[in-house]
């Protein structure tokens, strides 16, 4: 059993926020420090200069000494802090302290103010807070309390994103999970599988992407089967009339003259034929060897002049007309050859007599293109996305005159694929076809290399 994404998705999510929470809280713990500080000494500050204003009110009622050190004593202790009015030399200080705590709580709180005796003499005043044992524990109870909240607020904080991620995360695997059972189904042959995967983001785009696979896988095995059955039907034909001609002749029931070992040479041709277009097919799946400059204009010259023969032949006019200028592209000229080949040869296959087969060559921006029109039966609309399939035959092509294996336009598309370039068709049954090649063309620099 293999560790689950969401749990994996679940816990890093949950160790992010730990993190961010508790750095986000030491950050919040040291500026409620910085602020609770500062609020306080500034509270304090604002009460020191109170008492300073305080003092010299007092100094101003003009009282005797004794009078002045008790004031000073019994607002000391009423404000907690200790005042100490330092007058110039041959003058003796007084104070007053508050009774709540011991000693100073230190020169950060400490108020100096100045004072102008009765006698015109200079003094002054230096208000300074005691330790005060019931606000420092005012003040510690309020930073626990603060911490307190930051720690109830972490923990709350934790348990939603665990909450939160565990439900998000368990949505968003969920169709992984079932895409994941489909991919299983579908390697064990169970191609007409489906994910019901909705919508528009990547996980709905994954869905419709796999669907789009198993529909290729399925259609790649429909073609399969029925490559089956034709391969075994093509063989099987040309294989029972050579055996029935042969025991035919052995038994004395068949003269071995002249005509009967014709029929039987004609259908040795067609299982060569047969092979032959195995062997165009083979040799795809190894890369091209041959990388040169074709010129496609001699290429087309070569296949025309054998080509217009059997055109002739079935009473039909092969259209040609060479460029001024040889059209050069790059690759393997005999693969091209045979590309193009196969498609004029299908032209010339399936127009009837009296039709017409053109050849084009030209140039499209940066292409080189080929285009190769016919008057033949044409291809229905629903056939076209297939007839670039290996082994794939058009309802029109599956007699024996004009049958085929259905490998020819697969070696096609293949090898102008191969070559950088791609076929486009247009056809309308009852009126005829045309396809166009386009081939990467090359400039004049460029055909030495």
């Amino acid at each position: 059993m293999f560790p689950r994404l969401s749990h994996k998705l679940t816990l890093a999510m949950v160790l992010v926020s730990a993190f961010t929470i508790l750095v986000a809280s030491l950050f919040i713990d040291r500026a409620m420090d910085k602020q609770f500080e500062a609020f306080v000494e500034g509270a304090q500050e604002q009460l020191n200069w109170q008492i300073v204003e305080a003092v010299r009110e007092l100094y101003e009622q003009r009282g005797d000494r004794a009078s002045l050190e008790e004031q000073l004593q019994l607002l000391g202790a009423a404000s907690n802090v200790e005042i100490v009015v330092s007058p110039g030399e041959g003058h003796h200080a007084m104070m007053g302290r508050g009774m709540m705590g011991r000693g100073s709580m230190g020169m950060g709180r400490r108020t100096m103010g100045e004072l102008i005796l009765p006698d015109g003499t200079a003094a002054t005043i230096e208000v300074t807070p005691t330790a005060d044992l019931e606000r420092q524990a005012r003040e510690e109870a309020f930073r626990q309390a603060v911490n307190g909240s930051i720690l109830i607020a972490a923990v709350f904080s934790v348990g939603s994103a665990l909450f939160v991620s565990t439900l998000f995360f368990w949505r968003l695997t969920k169709p992984l999970q079932q895409l994941m059972g489909m991919v299983r189904k579908v390697g064990q042959g169970y191609l007409t599988e489906r994910a019901a995967l909705r919508g528009r983001d990547e996980i709905g785009f994954l869905g419709r992407e796999f669907n789009q696979m198993a529909a290729n896988l399925e259609q790649q095995e429909r073609l399969r089967v029925k490559l089956t059955n034709d391969m075994a039907h093509e063989l099987r034909t040309p294989l029972a009339s050579i055996q029935a001609y042969l025991e035919g002749m052995g038994d004395g029931v068949v003269e071995p003259n002249q005509d009967n070992l014709t029929l039987v040479l004609e259908e040795t041709q067609r299982l060569g034929e047969l092979l032959e277009s195995l062997q165009d097919l083979a040799k795809l799946e190894r890369p091209m060897l041959k990388q040169e400059s074709v010129d496609l204009t001699e290429v087309l010259g070569a296949l025309v002049r054998p080509l217009r023969i059997l055109a002739e032949e079935k009473n039909l006019k092969l259209q040609w007309e060479s460029p001024a200028e040889g059209l050069y592209t790059f690759g393997d000229r005999d693969m091209l050859a045979t590309a193009i080949r196969n498609v004029i040869s299908n032209a010339i296959k399936y127009t009837p007599p009296g039709g017409l087969v053109t050849i084009d060559l030209g140039i499209d921006g940066s292409q080189v293109k080929v285009e190769i029109s016919d008057t033949g039966v044409g291809i229905a609309a629903q056939e076209l996305p297939f007839i670039f399939e290996r082994f794939y035959r058009t309802d029109g092509s599956r007699s024996r005159a004009t049958g085929g294996t259905g490998i020819g336009l697969a070696v096609t598309a293949e090898v102008i694929k191969g070559h950088g370039g791609h076929v486009e068709v247009r056809s309308e049954p009852g009126t005829g076809s045309t396809f166009t090649i386009y081939l990467p063309k090359i400039k004049c620099e460029e055909r030495g290399l």
